[in-house]
């Protein structure tokens, strides 16, 4: 007991006396001027404080309240309230001033960098400011010149809060800290401990790193640390491990990172405009090693190619629940390799257009496909990727292909040097936007024997509704428009089937409304739209059109071929053109083939080589779809049928409104045994016609039309056409930009035998047409009842003159009807 009282009393009387000595030894004016002198030598910081103090017993520490740490000219990098810490007395005598544990509280860090790159938080020594007094009583006022060290042993933090704004990359943001805790600086594994948050949102960062002295040296250095962000069971956590051989050089880098995040989307509570995808139940692990090199000055994409550039996987396995693509998505994302020399797979559900698949690919091992990326292909790479039909969809509703059993494969090699990949395929059924396929078949070869020359072989579509094969060839030169060449046939082919593939829903008619601003203007805005005609400003630049320099940018030599085609109901047999393309020069030449017992002719060509462009079509005849036809004019749908078409057209302009405006030629258009809307008749023959003709379609036995264009107008010199007991013939002009209406019809209704007419004219416009009844030279109207309707077919005139001479169908025979109103008109005398 004895012994202990002693020992206890040593102690004291050593704790006493070290508290007295420091007391007599320490120079306090001199110790704080000594700490902003060594913080300036080790930071480039100069320190200002509002009110400082040294403590001398019971152990010496220094405290300072409104302390601000700032680099000359920049902005304040750090305000506190209070800074206070323990002084190692006895580090003074070695020029050291070292803080043993310093304590932060109430501060805010304010992080900035300007335009010009200079950052106020580049913490770079200043070595040029060595002056300070000697911190001893007895030789304060001596002047040392040799530098001092400041080091800390640990740092807390409590409330405070960091906001950084990078005008460079413009990027601005904050977030609050509850509590930083860095134990160990010192140590060869000082640990680090935060607790921050963000718009209420938590988050914290713990772990372990090496030895602070060695970061910018040539030891290795090792880190561990893990984050957390949110409460609860599902919050988001990521750890990332990892050792750097050579700091300094920043050589034989291995990283490793693990975590699970409920969304991607989640890290918008801390960086709120990231703008990141939604991308729930991400997760997995990733290593990469390698040799990045020194990064100091680097940033944005040089940064980041320095390091793709440099570091490789060793390991991945990610998955993802969920990831949008611009139609459809993926789901159950998974792309894993355990290896560099393991193979790379990648498997997800998908989903497009209501049908509902499964895909699993491979591109050789990561190494390889890892070498291919950085070097453009020249690596070639194995490569298989199969698709397989799924019975619902991503929603959990039933998926259209549900049934199908589809299968569809690629599997070869992709390289620039050297691809080959083989396509096959089957399924029940095959389910397009708009079409459905049966008994689906599929194969082709593509070949890439070198950079510039690409070949598909042994193209083999087969279906019930299609059936093509072929073989096409690519070329691709150094500056020169790549050429793509070869041979399409088509063994069958039901364009009724597929016209959903290429022909767009009918809009219902929409009356015309009165303009809201001139029509030459509405025509420029149609013209800009549709054929991307450029600004004043940019054609004073470059006067080419977009969609001329397209033309221009590709050649191409097609011969195109179908056996049997059905179109609109009707057969078209031995269909075949040459379609070629050089130089913006565009030609289909000749057209070929026969349809409802004729031959057809014609040839269409577009010039875009130089400027203006100049284009012409010949018909000779040929066969259209009325529906096709009706649609790229823009016009509803109000025939249906083949259209049988005879003329030459030509036209000159850079514009669709110039070409349009140039037009000049002569044009027939015929269609016998086909189906009309009773509107269009209606419009023919007025109001109290339409009551008679009804609602909906009906038979049209012949249409004739005949006409001349010039001026951008259409001048028809004939029209006529039959549907049931109405007729009419006539002629006018119709404005081809204003769509003004000039028409001078007579429309007959047959009554048993005999006719009613009487003349109309029909003016406004084709979305809005107006008519009324045809005045004679003395301004009095004329309505003729009677006579014999049958003794000229109307038909026979308005059809020679659409053909032009050339042969077509025949309409069929008048079918005998029975009128009651012929009765009464007969009772009444009128009709004999």
């Amino acid at each position: 007991m004895k012994k202990l009282t002693g020992v206890l009393i040593a102690v004291i009387v050593a704790i006493v006396g070290v508290s007295v000595a420091t007391h007599v030894l320490i120079d306090q004016d001199a110790l704080r001027e000594r700490v902003a002198v060594a913080l300036k030598h080790q930071t480039g910081l100069t320190m200002q404080a509002g009110h400082s103090s040294v403590q001398l017993l019971p152990w010496p520490a220094f405290e300072a309240t409104d302390v601000v740490l700032t680099r000359d000219g920049q902005a304040p990098l750090l305000k506190a309230h209070t800074i206070h810490a323990g002084i190692a007395v006895f580090a003074l005598l070695h020029r050291e001033v070292r803080f043993q544990d310093v304590v932060i509280e109430k501060a805010t860090v304010s992080l900035v960098r300007g335009l010009d790159g200079q950052a106020n938080w580049s913490l770079t020594p200043d070595r040029e400011n060595e002056d300070a007094s000697l911190p001893v009583r007895g030789r304060s006022g001596q002047r040392i010149h040799a530098h001092w060290d400041l080091s800390l042993d640990g740092l807390h933090v409590a409330q405070a809060a960091v906001l950084w704004n990078d005008r460079l990359t413009r990027t601005s943001g904050s977030f609050g800290v509850d509590t930083l805790d860095l134990d160990g600086l010192r140590s060869p594994s000082p640990w680090i401990s935060l607790q921050g948050h963000h718009a209420g949102t938590p988050f914290t960062l713990k772990g372990h790193v090496g030895n602070l002295s060695q970061i910018r040296g040539t030891d290795p250095w090792a880190f561990s640390i893990g984050t957390t962000l949110g409460d609860g069971e599902k919050r988001d956590w990521l750890n990332l491990d990892g050792r750097i051989g050579n700091p300094s050089r920043m050589e034989n880098v291995v990283l490793t990172a693990q975590g699970e995040w409920p969304n991607l989307q989640d890290a918008h509570r801390l960086f709120p405009h990231a703008n990141l995808p939604n991308v729930p139940a991400l997760g997995g692990d990733v290593a990469v090693q390698g040799s990045p090199g020194p990064l100091t000055g680097l940033t944005g994409d040089a940064l980041l190619h320095q390091v793709l550039g440099s570091m490789n996987p060793t390991r991945v396995h990610l998955h993802a629940g969920y990831v949008g693509l611009r139609q459809g998505a993926l789901q159950n994302l998974h792309v894993d390799a355990a290896g560099p020399d393991a193979a790379l797979t990648v498997t997800a559900d998908t989903q497009w257009r209501d049908t509902a698949w499964h895909v699993e690919g491979g591109a050789g091992t990561m190494q390889q496909a890892l070498a291919a990326w950085r070097d453009g292909l020249k690596t070639a790479v194995p490569l298989t990727v199969q698709l397989r039909s799924q019975t619902t969809l991503l929603s959990g509703a039933p998926s259209l292909n549900a049934q199908d059993s589809a299968r569809f494969a690629l599997s070869g090699t992709i390289g620039a040097e050297n691809g080959h990949v083989v396509a096959e395929g089957s399924g029940r059924t095959l389910h397009l936007p708009g079409a459905v396929l049966h008994d689906v078949s599929l194969h082709g070869t593509l070949d890439a024997p070198d950079r510039e020359n690409l070949s598909l072989d042994g193209l083999t579509f087969g279906s019930q509704e299609l059936s093509v094969d072929g073989a096409l060839k690519l070329v691709l030169g150094h500056g020169v428009p790549p050429v793509v060449s070869g041979n399409l046939h088509a063994a069958k082919m039901d364009m009724d089937v597929l016209k959903g593939l290429w022909l767009q829903p009918a809009q219902p008619a929409v009356p015309a409304v009165p303009a809201l601003k001139p029509v030459a203007a509405q025509n420029e805005s149609a013209v800009s739209a549709v054929s991307g005609h450029l600004s004043p400003e940019t054609a004073a630049a470059d006067p080419t059109p977009s969609w001329v320099k397209r033309l221009r940018a590709q050649d191409m030599n097609l011969h195109l071929t179908a056996d049997h085609v059905v179109f609109a109901g009707r057969d078209y047999t031995d269909l075949a053109t040459r379609l070629t393309l050089s130089g913006g020069h565009l030609r289909l030449d000749p057209i070929s083939g026969q349809a409802q017992g004729l031959p057809l002719s014609g040839m269409a060509e577009l010039d875009a080589s130089a400027l203006a462009v100049t284009g012409s079509v010949t018909f000779q005849p040929l066969m259209l779809p009325a529906g096709l036809l009706e649609t790229q004019l823009g016009m509803p749908l109000l025939l249906q049928g083949p259209v049988q078409i005879v003329g030459q057209l030509s036209a000159k302009g850079n514009s669709s409104q110039e070409l349009r405006q140039s037009l000049d030629g002569h044009l027939g258009i015929s269609m016998v045994d086909g189906r009309v809307q009773s509107e269009l008749l209606g419009r023919m023959a007025g109001s109290a016609a339409s009551m008679v003709l009804g609602k909906g379609d009906r038979s049209l036995r012949c249409l004739g039309l005949h006409m001349s264009i010039a001026n951008d107008v259409a001048h028809i010199d004939t029209l006529g056409l039959q549907s049931g007991r109405f007729s009419t013939s006539g002629s006018g002009t119709v404005g081809l930009g204003t769509q003004a209406l000039d028409l001078r019809l007579l429309p007959v209704v047959d009554f048993e035998g005999a006719g009613a007419s009487t003349p109309v004219v029909l003016t406004g416009t084709l979305g809005a047409p107006h008519v009324e009844q045809d005045r004679d030279a003395g301004g009095n109207f004329h309505v003729t009842i009677g006579g014999d309707s049958n003794a000229v077919d109307p038909c026979t005139a308005p059809l020679a003159a659409a053909r032009e001479g050339q042969a077509g169908p025949a309409p069929s025979a008048v079918k005998a009807h029975h009128s009651k109103a012929g009765d009464i008109l007969r009772a009444l005398g009128v009709l004999h």
